[in-house]
């Protein structure tokens, strides 16, 4: 029974170790099979990473296309939509056109009539020129006859200068005369005397005293040589002395009546002058005073005109820069309008080139 047994016990282990060959054999080919699926698999794998790497890149990209799409997308809707827009504005475009025509039409009626406005004061400003130039012409003629006015003054000063001058000679005539006229008194009073004293010893000749008879014999004596012809002497002398005592009383009368003649010539030239010099600086004074007076009335009437023409006129000047800023505003109103309605067609003629169509 032990041999059966090791016999099969044997047989057994022959079997085993033969199934145990095979098995490793198996197992060896299936770690080969595995180990080289193993490495296909890998290889597929890496193969597989390389192309999951290639799809994500692609992936990538295609994202990054889709993204550009969807941009341009975007971009082509945002386009659309301002084209529906102006497409809408379009649609408004004639009644646009007709306000735009109408302003426009205003605009030129305005312009027109700014200008016309600006002719006006154009107008205006010469005639407020010409009235200038007359104001000075004006004050150049109150100037000429204010000129002439010192003209006459000075000519009126030189002939009271001369009147003076008159008044000084006549003065010193008068002195000269009285002095002369002294002179004349003094040759009287001289004379006078000399006659006085000659009459004294004529009387004194003709009425002798009564003397001793010496004395008589020669007075008697003297009487009888030369008394005769002395007396005939003093006689001749004494006619002499008269005839010059009654001419030089007739010269001093005759002075006298010339002084006198002289005196009243000189007072009543004098008054004369005296009035006419009073009534010429009166009329003088009040032709300064209505010359003066005119002329400040004519310069401050010029002169507020003046102001006047120069308010006026700044007025005008802003009126016209007003005018013409609201010209010049409705010209670029215009202009911007005419733009747009360009980039309007434009962008038409570009929509109907791409036939693209509002949503």
């Amino acid at each position: 029974m032990s041999s059966s047994s090791n016999g099969h016990y044997a047989a057994n282990g022959a079997k085993v170790l033969q199934t145990r060959d095979k098995n490793k054999e198996k197992m060896q080919l299936d770690r080969n099979a595995a180990s080289k699926a193993c490495q296909e698999d890998r290889q597929y794998i890496e193969k597989l990473e390389t192309e999951l790497m290639n799809c994500y890149q692609e992936i990538d990209y295609l994202q990054d296309q889709l993204n550009i799409r969807n941009v341009e997308a975007n971009i082509m809707g945002e386009h659309i939509h301002s084209l529906e827009l102006k497409l809408t504005e379009l649609e408004k475009f004639p009644e646009r056109l007709r306000v735009m025509d109408s302003e426009l039409m205003r605009s030129d009626s305005q312009c027109w009539l700014l200008m016309e406005e600006v002719r006006c004061k154009e107008e205006e400003l010469q005639k407020a020129s010409s009235q200038i130039e007359k104001l000075e012409n004006t004050v150049l003629d109150s100037q000429c006859e204010i000129e002439s006015l010192k003209l006459d003054l000075t000519n009126l000063e030189q002939r009271l200068f001369d009147a003076e001058s008159f008044a000084q000679h006549a003065a010193e005539h008068k002195t000269q005369i009285d002095k002369l006229l002294g002179e004349h008194e003094l040759q009287l009073h001289e004379t006078q005397k000399t006659i006085d004293q000659v009459v004294l010893e004529n009387k004194k000749l003709k009425a002798p005293k009564q003397s001793p008879s010496t004395s008589r014999e020669k007075l008697d004596k003297t009487l009888e040589n030369g008394g005769h012809a002395e007396y005939e002497s003093d006689n001749l002398i004494l006619e002499r002395m008269s005839k010059q005592n009654e001419e030089s009383e007739l010269l001093i009368e005759q002075l006298k009546e010339e002084l006198r003649e002289q005196k009243l010539k000189a007072k009543e030239d004098a008054e004369d002058l005296t009035q006419e010099m009073a009534e010429l600086r009166y009329q003088i004074t009040s032709m300064l005073d209505e010359e003066y007076k005119r002329r400040s009335c004519i310069e401050q009437a010029a002169i507020q005109h003046i102001q006047e023409l120069e308010t006026q006129v700044s007025k005008e000047k802003t009126k016209l820069g007003g005018a013409l800023r609201r010209l010049q505003e409705s010209h670029e109103l215009a202009h911007k309008q005419a733009l747009e309605i360009k980039k309007l067609k434009d962008t038409l003629e570009v929509c109907a080139y791409r036939g693209l169509t509002p949503w």
